[in-house]
């Protein structure tokens, strides 16, 4: 049986305009799609061609001989689908296009937007398929019902008793997150099989293969919209070719498990579940709350490429009950409203538009905050012009980092003027901060690094990581990253500056920033500057650092407990430590803290910051302190 025998028959799908709203297709629109095939049929491209639709998808159902995946048959595919989007637009149908997600065709549909089932096999003598297209729902819908048809003797008896199916069948699962692909037998894999296929939002039946000759009987679409186009564009509304009788199972036993009306994800927004109603043709309108999920069975006999058919498969009236359950079934899921188990897990709604709205929630929302505690320490640290106390809810030091930085961002939006020059020093909080700075919020920025200490085996949160971070979110902003030479003290590093005029004046300008933002390291956590170079240098341990006096550190200066700077010490591993230190040293900090015309702003949070901050509260290093609620009643605890 060779390539040429074979008949390809193809399904592929989109919306590119409902009328009116999401309920159905104009019948301009599937007149206009039956023009383009009849003229393809006649011009030899394909054998057969017609146009379906189920709700607002049309679906181009085609036969040729160019075998899977043919690249002129899917370009004829999408021409055909921006042809329909031009007119859609015209009759300013409602999401025109909405399904094609690329600027221009590249080879394959797939991964474009439209959905894709196709399958090539030599004609039996008698050859029916069936093939199904759903409406407001998503390709794990098919899940439960192909296990059904090939997987479960309950519903076909062929599996007992047909000689040709006894062996069972091979399903293809894929995985549509991480593109993983399964090949699993039933009866003997069918535990297996269901650990996967019962997630139907991650794992799909893409195709099933007959074990004993490895025929293949089902093509379905595997398509995501939501993870293609990593947002909410519209529901994937999937097609699936079913192979029937002779050795597949019967007619009967394939569109039997839709007499249930299984839950599956769609519905209103892509974002519920709710009821997979069997229809016929003619009911394919999904109104009620954009729904429930609708689906239709078009059967056909191919006989030497035609499509003799469709038939409505549907239509029975031994549908009505499970049309009857499924109106049920939607009433009861409809009356929970926004709450789960209608509306989809967080998970589910990842890719539907619930982030869009998260994040203006979080945009919006205040950060509660302790005035009680902001007095109590301004009247004990009278110097700070500012003092913000968030109260987080939770005890752990990354939730209460987060926190503290989200508020810190929401400070310095409020304060930076246009141009202004902005200085860094580096560390977690710092990290935090940025991420949750609104991008393009400030404009015409100058960014430049606190500090520049050569630290061979410094983590990745340095100050000039820090500015190249925050440049990405301003494009305007001016960025400037001064090299870290190896030397062994701040003198010998300008001495070497000097020999580049340009870049002596950017490292003198870090100096006469209008905003310096600083965080405090502390001695138990993970290494910041100071104790990063203690350890490079010396090898000194967090112990031996405490042994010297140190309780934290500013900017890469190290703090005793009374708040003064551990520079010029008489311990000589101090003293040729601090020496090394480029950059923006505590007591400048402290001068430039006490200007009117300065903002030097601390932020920092958790208890195991305490005693650093407490220190550095003493030394007036900072104007400003951005703090959470715990520290703060430690420190009015004086603990």
């Amino acid at each position: 049986m060779g390539t040429e025998e074979k008949i390809t028959l193809s399904v592929i799908k989109a919306d590119v305009g409902g009328w009116v709203g999401h309920s159905t297709s104009h019948p301009e629109m599937l007149a206009l799609a039956g023009e383009i095939l009849k003229e393809a049929v006649a011009k030899g491209f394909l054998v057969d061609a017609q146009v379906l639709h189920v709700g607002d998808d049309i679906e181009l159902i085609m036969t040729h001989r160019r075998g899977e995946e043919d690249e002129e048959i899917h370009k004829f595919a999408w021409d055909t689908f921006v042809t329909l989007t031009e007119l859609a637009k015209r009759l300013k149908l409602y999401g025109a296009g909405q399904d094609l997600l690329a600027d221009s065709f590249s080879g394959n549909v797939k991964g474009m937007g439209p959905g894709v089932a196709e399958l090539s096999f030599v004609e039996r003598p008698s050859d029916p398929v069936i093939i199904f297209m759903a409406d407001k729902t998503s390709p794990g819908a098919f899940n439960l019902p192909l296990f059904r048809i090939f997987g479960d003797p309950f519903n076909t008896a062929g599996l007992v008793i047909d000689p040709s199916m006894h062996r069972g069948f091979r399903f293809r699962v894929l995985d549509v997150v991480e593109h993983k692909e399964w090949f699993l037998s039933c009866p003997e894999d069918m535990y297996d099989l269901l650990v996967l296929i019962g997630a139907t939002g991650r794992y799909v039946i893409a195709n099933i293969y007959r074990k004993k000759d490895n025929e293949v009987a089902v093509a379905a679409s595997v398509q995501r919209l939501g993870l293609i186009a990593g947002r909410y564009v519209g529901k994937d509304d999937p097609v699936m070719i079913v192979r029937s009788q002779s050795g597949f199972p019967a007619v009967g036993e394939v569109v039997e498990p839709f007499a249930f009306p299984h839950l599956v994800e769609g519905w209103m927004r892509g974002s519920h579940n709710g009821p997979l109603m069997p229809v016929s043709f003619k009911d394919a309108r999904p109104t009620r709350f954009d729904g429930p999920p609708r689906i239709i069975a078009a059967g056909y006999q191919i006989s030497h490429g035609k499509l003799i058919g469709p038939v409505d498969l549907f239509s029975d009236i031994s549908f009505d009950e499970a049309r009857k359950q499924a109106n049920c079934i939607a009433n009861y899921m409809r009356r929970h409203g926004p709450f789960e188990p209608h509306r989809l897990g967080l998970h589910e709604m990842e890719y539907t538009t619930l982030p869009q709205v998260m994040a203006f929630i979080f945009e919006k929302s205040a950060i509660p905050r302790r005035s009680d505690l902001e007095d109590q320490l301004k009247a004990r640290y009278p110097f700070l012009r500012e003092l913000q106390v968030v109260d987080p809810g939770m005890r752990d030091l990354d939730s209460i980092q987060k926190t503290v930085a989200r508020q810190a961002a929401y400070y310095l939006e409020e304060i930076t003027p246009a141009g202004a020059k902005i200085g860094l020093s580096g560390g977690k909080t710092l990290y935090h901060m940025i991420n949750y700075l609104e991008p393009q919020r400030l404009t015409g920025l100058h960014l430049y690094p606190l500090t520049l200490t050569p630290i061979l085996t410094m983590p990745g949160l340095t100050a000039n990581a820090m500015v190249g971070m925050m440049s990405t979110k301003y494009p305007d902003a001016t960025a400037y990253n001064l090299p870290t030479i190896p030397v062994t003290s701040r003198e010998e590093y300008e001495k070497q500056m000097a020999a580049n005029p340009e870049m002596l004046k950017i490292y003198r300008d870090i100096w006469n920033v209008d905003i310096m933002v600083l965080g405090i390291g502390y001695l138990t956590g993970p290494l910041p500057g100071f104790r990063a170079l203690a350890s490079q240098e010396l090898g000194l341990t967090a112990e031996d650092l405490a042994a010297k006096g140190v309780v934290g550190e500013i900017n890469h200066t190290p703090i005793n407990a009374q708040g003064e700077p551990l520079i010029n010490s008489q311990d000589p591993e101090l003293a040729a430590l601090t020496r090394r230190v480029i950059g923006v040293g505590a007591l400048d900090l402290r001068e430039r803290a006490a200007r009117a015309d300065r903002h030097v702003i601390a932020v920092a949070g958790g208890l195991e910051k305490v005693a650093a901050i407490r220190a550095c509260l003493q030394g007036r290093y900072f104007n400003v302190l951005i703090t959470d609620a715990y520290v703060a009643e430690a420190l009015l605890q004086g603990d």
